[in-house]
């Protein structure tokens, strides 16, 4: 799930059901078994993850290769709650956060532990951040409603800065609104949500759909998901699909850019069948194209994965 890695925005899914005979298996479970997969934990249950992104981008400029790259890995507890309408009320806190930051020669590392006398305004955020509860509003079908809480966050952290600083706190609101509004929150909610098909599915039946995902550029993705198989309570689900940018001007390290870019991506979903929560995920992307800056189209390759590990803690 790549901002473009994986879980960011307002997420629109929309879904198209291939025929459900058109790829059974009949070796893997009882082919006349259908699974509504929702997203359905028990109000009160726990649970506890582990998600690792990276972004790695390979430009060429004036002959001279350039490797720029962001990683980030977070720890996550989510509170399951539900509210009147019968959504799912996912309340989360952040018990770790680390980020990595490459930009050719220049390296970065920043961690919400050891953030608390950082001048850095990016890690300053983090340390605001760990700790703090922030609420999703989601569906049973994974739309994302609302989030409620990081708006809060964000002015205790530009009231942080020194309000005799206006250029800092305008680099800080914008850092909070790319890299952790959009780069953590959002990206890792979406990891929960754009998996689940429109109705009922045997195994072996596939599904289609299509989402935004921003990590600096933003690309558009249509994936092809299929239910491999249902194994001890567990759906494992499968998806391959075309990653794109299509004339897209977004903002990287500062710069206008306009991204035409096509690639492809895979990835494996381990869920619980009962309740919809994500156990493990592993998707890769890679797109190849150019980025026109200045007038100039510089050839890129940018390489997403995204690791998710979860558990139930009760």
């Amino acid at each position: 799930m790549y901002k473009l890695s994986c879980f960011p925005i307002i997420l629109f899914l929309f879904s198209c059901k291939i025929h459900p005979d058109s790829s059974r298996r009949y070796d893997d479970n009882n082919p006349n078994k259908v699974y509504k997969l929702r997203l359905n934990p028990a109000v009160g249950s726990q649970y506890a993850y582990t998600i690792s992104r990276s972004t790695e981008y390979q430009l060429e400029v004036d002959g001279k290769k350039v490797e720029n790259k962001n990683r980030s890995t977070v720890g996550i507890t989510y509170t399951i709650g539900r509210d009147s309408a019968g959504n799912v009320l996912m309340n989360m806190v952040y018990d770790k956060i680390h980020l990595y930051i490459k930009n050719g020669d220049s390296e970065k590392e920043m961690d919400a532990d050891n953030a608390t006398e950082s001048d850095d305004p990016v890690e300053r955020m983090l340390a605001l951040l760990k700790g703090v509860p922030i609420q999703a509003v989601v569906s049973p079908s994974g739309e994302l409603k609302s989030m409620n809480g990081y708006d809060a966050i964000k002015e205790k952290v530009l009231a942080s800065f020194n309000a005799g600083n206006p250029n800092l706190k305008a680099v800080a609101s914008k850092q909070w609104d790319e890299r952790i509004k959009e780069g953590l929150i959002k990206s890792n909610m979406e990891e929960f949500l754009r998996i689940f098909p429109d109705s009922a599915v045997h195994v072996g039946d596939r599904w289609k759909l299509s989402s935004t995902q921003n990590d600096q550029i933003t690309l558009s993705s249509t994936g092809s998901y299929q239910l491999k198989k249902i194994e001890d309570g567990t759906a494992v689900i499968r998806v391959e699909g075309k990653v794109s940018a299509v004339n897209t001007a977004s903002q990287m390290n500062g710069y206008t850019v306009n991204a035409n870019l096509d690639g492809d991506q895979e990835g494996e979903f381990d869920m619980e069948v009962a309740t919809g929560m994500m156990l493990r995920a592993n998707v890769d992307s890679k797109v190849e194209g150019t980025l026109a800056v200045f007038g100039r189209d510089i050839p890129v390759t940018i390489n997403i994965s995204m690791k998710t590990e979860g558990r139930a803690l009760k």
